[in-house]
């Protein structure tokens, strides 16, 4: 009998198989993070709309400002603005609807803009 060194079938085989869970845990883990780029992508934009029609509201005055909705590329912002009577001012509150895989994401702002 020879005494010949290397790795039978079956530490092979019991080898493929842990790395193959682990390959499947990793191709799991990455479509997890792609979505929660798409994710975070869609947030970031829809942070930026609502801030820039806040900026535009707050420009136009506070007699001028009223409610409305307006569609921007795939993304629906709707904003309504409530006045205050102490201390002078107005709410501003806007929403920002956007398309997902599974629907649609909703994500509102809100903020006061005092007038002098």
């Amino acid at each position: 009998m020879r005494s010949e060194r290397g790795f039978t079938i079956v530490e092979i085989l019991v080898a493929i198989m842990i790395l193959s869970v682990g390959l499947m845990g990793l191709v799991t883990t990455a479509g997890l993070v792609t979505r929660m780029i798409g994710q975070g992508h869609r947030s970031t934009e829809a942070s930026a709309l609502a801030s820039e029609r806040i900026e535009v509201l707050r420009a136009q005055g506070c007699p001028a400002a009223g409610s409305g909705t307006e569609t921007r590329g795939a993304f629906i912002v709707s904003w309504r603005v409530v006045a205050m009577a102490a201390p002078k001012g107005r709410g501003i509150m806007v929403s920002v609807q956007s398309p997902t895989t599974r629907g649609t994401r909703n994500d509102s702002f809100e903020t006061v803009h005092y007038c002098p």
